[in-house]
């Protein structure tokens, strides 16, 4: 069993509180703060109800928070307004902390269950959390996918969206047939040049030249952005050798080249490599 907070402000409850939204049980006031900042894009209003006012009274012995609590609760206040009196009260984390906390509060409110679960895989990714947010989005596509009977067009787009980010962690991990297949994927959901593009592009990044050219030619709905991609591999080429360390570097190649032995220096591999690195750079969460 994990282990709990042990210093509370308040009782410790030997019943435990389920948060709202997230179903997470909590013994604690310092264990709620820290389910609402690791959570704070899966709740919405719902937390805001009696049933926790209640609990923060009686299991906790924390009325004075409790009397605040009722005064926002009767006012209409907002989810941020209330998650962020006990995060000041509570004092367990520093003003800039409770200050992103609640902006995560804001930014999920007028949100769907399905673009707020998306929304807390997304920042995963923005952390370069990449393989947590990979798990993350595949549970959110199994999830959804299986109650996908009549979804509305909005719907179709952000399940578009969500493997495109998926598309983007398998890139984090440099990951290009894993990438390709979400890409590829998210086109199917929501055929836009930028799916399609990064499908192809990650296709480029995982093949050799033989075997892309290979594939293109079993393909040739992919011509016209195979030939657009080859161009991109080429410009870089051209600044590569023409510049300084590219000149050097054809140097060391010419001399390797007249050498004996098995290794053979190959300035294409070393070009799709920082393509990689540039497309790994480029592409965004949609």
């Amino acid at each position: 069993m994990a282990a709990r907070i042990s210093l509370s402000i308040g009782l410790y409850s030997q019943i435990p509180f389920c948060v709202p939204g997230i179903e997470i049980p909590v013994y604690c006031i310092e264990e709620f703060c820290v389910a609402v900042k690791e959570n704070s894009m899966l709740i919405d209003d719902q937390i805001v109800n009696k049933s926790l006012i209640e609990w923060i009274s009686r299991d906790l012995s924390l009325r004075e928070l409790a009397d605040a609590l009722y005064a926002i609760l009767n006012s209409g206040g907002s989810v941020s307004k209330f998650c962020g009196y006990i995060l000041e009260y509570t004092g367990l984390f520093d003003r800039n902390v409770i200050f992103d906390i609640t902006k995560q509060l804001d930014a999920g409110k007028g949100m769907s269950v399905l673009e707020r679960q998306k929304k807390q895989a997304d920042t995963l990714t923005e952390s370069g959390n990449y393989e947590a947010a990979i798990h993350a989005y595949k549970n959110l596509i199994e999830k959804w996918s299986a109650a996908e009977n009549g979804t509305s067009e909005s719907v179709t787009i952000l399940m578009g969206n969500i493997y495109n980010n998926l598309g983007v962690a398998y890139t984090g991990l440099m990951k290009y047939r894993l990438a390709a297949e979400a890409f590829k994927k998210a086109g199917e959901y929501d055929p836009t040049p930028e799916h399609r593009h990064s499908y192809i592009a990650s296709l480029r990044l995982s093949m050799t030249g033989t075997e892309f050219i290979k594939y293109v030619a079993e393909s040739p709905e992919l011509g016209p952005d195979s030939i657009s991609m080859e161009g991109e591999i080429e410009r870089l080429t051209e600044e590569y050798e023409t510049g300084g360390e590219g000149l050097s570097r054809q140097i060391v190649k010419n001399a390797r080249e007249e050498m004996a032995g098995p290794e053979v220096f190959n300035d294409n591999e070393r070009i799709l490599e920082e393509l990689k690195n540039e497309y790994k750079e480029k592409i965004l969460l949609s």
